[in-house]
């Protein structure tokens, strides 16, 4: 029976259209990503895309290793010189290009030194330049002495619990960091979320249709009146649908993620989190963080198309039920510009789309005297709801009454 649901879905032209508009989303968005790395070469020139990622990966790489208070200094002294060479004083645009072309094998290396002695919620570029060798022994000190300024300035309402939480987090943060060359892990994160997001509202209108057919085609009398009609039959059109919800986005996240890693190297995955996105909370490393990033994209697509199927099995209705993926993560995040309430606002569906956001600051709530993110709140939650909602529509279309 499932195979027959199966074949109705993909008999029909706008669902292999719209398979189509994926795969073609798929290289579009992945080109997009690519491009997003960039190299400059020693006459000045910039580059994007294959080339531009295999020259960034070969010079960064010459600084793989653990960043240590020698290699801070090292870097340091290193970016001292460039900035006292005469490309680097020029005016002219293309010789400050070839300085900056020197300096790309340690700008990994100094961005950490930048956010380091940055302001909390600020990345001053310059930072560095007047960074001395004896202040890089304190990098990953100033990352916990920063945060403890900030909280105490009160710029922001965070409970003791919340406080403590943070600075404890801070503090059991192995050190030092061991660092690669991870740009095209940097870049498969900032572009995830949107490629999710497209995603998910492509298996929504997969899936859409999958309990109003019957009655579009006429077919409810039979379908309704047939042995199997009330139960097997209901049970294989749910699970047609999380059938292709779960093949569908798992092959076409890793198509992309496949296509951008083979182009701009896979080097960094072991990297911790906290080279890309400085005032993360977790402890885990880029591969795990994407990982994360796939888990909510997963719970959120889940979600968005059951509630899909659910309104397809009550109202009849495929039109209806193609709405219902773009109210959950599209329309949410506009109902929160609205309500005044940015701790609820995490809270939404549409967040499942956004774990990026969550890696980089996350939002904290107190339960039980215990601090937990957003993240770890509805994630088991909306896994939970989706789950509950199949037996929901199983018991909406088993008692539906043929007209």
């Amino acid at each position: 029976m499932m195979k027959y649901e199966l074949w109705k879905i993909f008999s029909k032209s706008r669902n292999r259209i719209a398979v189509i508009l994926m795969l073609i989303l798929c290289v579009v968005i992945g080109i997009m990503t690519v491009n997003r790395i960039e190299y400059v070469d020693e006459n000045g020139n910039s580059s994007t895309g294959i080339v531009a990622a295999r020259n960034l990966r070969s010079v960064k790489n010459q600084w793989s290793g653990y960043l240590t208070e020698e290699v801070f200094q090292k870097a340091l002294r290193k970016n001292r010189q460039i900035n006292a060479s005469k490309e680097a004083r020029s005016d002219d645009i293309q010789e400050q290009n070839k300085a900056f072309a020197k300096g790309q094998e340690i700008s990994g290396v100094l961005d950490v030194i930048r956010v380091a002695f940055s302001d909390y919620r600020d990345y001053n570029y310059y930072a560095a330049d007047s960074v001395t060798d004896e202040e890089a022994a304190t990098v990953y000190d100033r990352r916990i002495t920063t945060l403890k300024d900030w909280l105490d300035s009160g710029e922001e309402d965070y409970s003791d619990a919340e406080k403590a939480f943070l600075i404890r987090q801070y503090e059991m943060l192995d050190t030092p960091f061991y660092y690669e060359y991870f740009d095209g892990w940097s870049a498969l994160l900032q572009y995830i979320p949107t490629y999710l997001l497209v995603l998910a509202l492509i298996i929504g209108f997969l899936v859409s249709g999958i309990f109003s057919e019957e009655f579009q085609t006429k077919a409810d009398a039979i379908f309704f009146s047939s042995k199997c009609g009330r139960n097997k039959a209901i049970a294989a059109k749910a699970a047609a649908g999380v059938l292709i919800i779960t093949v569908f986005y798992f092959v076409f996240v890793l198509l992309y993620t496949a296509g951008v890693l083979m182009v701009t190297g896979a080097d960094g995955a072991g990297c911790p989190i906290q080279l890309d996105f400085w005032r993360s909370v977790y402890h885990i490393t880029i591969f795990q963080a994407y990982l994360f990033i796939i888990a909510g994209g997963y719970i959120g697509t889940l979600l968005a198309s059951s509630l899909a199927m659910l309104i397809s099995a009550y109202s009849r209705s495929t039109a209806m039920a193609m709405i219902v993926p773009f109210i959950v993560l599209c329309a949410f995040p506009f109902l929160s510009r609205i309500i005044t309430l940015p701790g609820v606002c995490t809270l939404f569906p549409d967040q499942l789309m956004e774990i990026y956001i969550d890696l980089k600051e996350s939002a904290l709530f107190e339960i039980g005297g215990r601090v937990v993110t957003s993240a770890m709140i509805i994630i088991p939650l909306y896994t939970i709801v989706s789950l509950i909602l199949y037996p929901v529509i199983y018991q909406v279309y088993k008692r539906t009454e043929v007209k």
